[in-house]
């Protein structure tokens, strides 16, 4: 008997910023698009399936430098090294690949796992000076990361400490799924680090997802949230930013969670069982998300 898919309701530290910015995104992306593989003719389930897994050209960027960062780990842990200019190129030939995948037709065969930039979908022009700055920030991100002595316990750290890389990983909270994907975790003697990589500005949203971190890890490996330091490496920008687990700190992260949580428990549904309450559901990122929100041609704001 094949397996039925249900739209379990999830959370994580992106989920739960895309709820709070606007309760219709939140809809769009999570349940508007359910089941759309078993859509035939594909019809309106598949356009937005399409929509929501739209990527913009500096989250894109991100990527392409935080996979050639984890290629990194990898060649390290076969006994390989990768030079700064290696790593650099490495992002910057992922980038070329999706680039050809969005712009082209490429991206149409599997388009819930390929490349699909925002500007190419809309058909917006795109300047060169957007460009140069993608590789701008792929070149000082890369050299930040092999060269900066910031960064030299996490490059030096040996396979046998690893912990995760780019691991994606759940754990239960108020049972329900929790995902945390850590960027990079080691262990040195009894303290647990925990790296995560950055390619834009600070934002106060990233210390939040580092402490979600701190409390997945003490899940995880049963670790002492006093031995948990965390860092954020602001890669483009030359900048870490590191600091330990402050217990009350954590607690109140965790009342957070709990209440984020909750305000979605209140809301979810099951779209192949239940019918959408639309009321549950408003535009509450209008007008001043709507400008960028790559489901804005299909939005009703009423």
């Amino acid at each position: 008997m094949a397996t039925k898919f249900q739209c379990e309701l999830s959370w994580s530290a992106s989920r739960a910023k895309e709820f709070d910015l606007c309760r219709r995104l939140n809809w769009y992306s999570r349940y508007s698009s359910w089941s759309w593989w078993t859509e035939k003719p594909r019809g309106e389930k598949y356009e937005r399936m399409i929509l929501k897994n739209l990527t913009s050209i500096p989250a894109f960027t991100g990527n392409c430098v935080h996979t050639a960062i984890e290629s990194w780990f990898h060649r390290k842990q076969g006994g390989a090294a990768m030079t700064a200019e290696e790593l650099f190129e490495e992002s910057r030939e992922l980038f070329r690949a999706g680039w050809r995948e969005s712009s082209g037709d490429g991206w149409k065969s599997k388009p819930n796992k390929s490349t699909h930039l925002e500007d190419h979908h809309f058909g917006g022009e795109i300047p060169e000076e957007r460009l140069e700055n993608s590789r701008k920030t792929m070149e000082l991100s890369t050299r930040f990361f092999c060269e900066a002595p910031e960064l030299a316990p996490a490059r030096e750290a040996h396979p046998d400490s690893w912990r995760g890389v780019e691991a994606m990983d759940t754990y239960q909270f108020l049972g329900t799924k929790v995902y945390a994907v850590p960027d990079f975790v080691y262990l040195d003697g009894e303290t647990l680090h925990i790296w995560d990589w950055k390619t834009g500005r600070p934002r106060d949203a990233d210390k939040f997802q580092l402490q979600t971190y701190a409390l997945y890890a003490c899940e995880k490996w049963g670790t002492d949230p006093e031995t948990i330091r965390m860092h954020a490496a602001y890669l483009a920008l030359g900048e870490v930013q590191s600091q330990d687990v402050n217990i009350d700190e954590l607690s109140a992260v965790q009342d957070q969670m709990s209440e984020s949580l909750r305000a979605m428990m209140d809301v979810h549904y099951d779209p192949d069982e239940d019918e959408c309450i639309q009321a549950n559901w408003p535009a509450t990122g209008a007008p001043h998300a709507c400008g960028t929100c790559r489901f804005r041609d299909v939005c009703s704001k009423s």
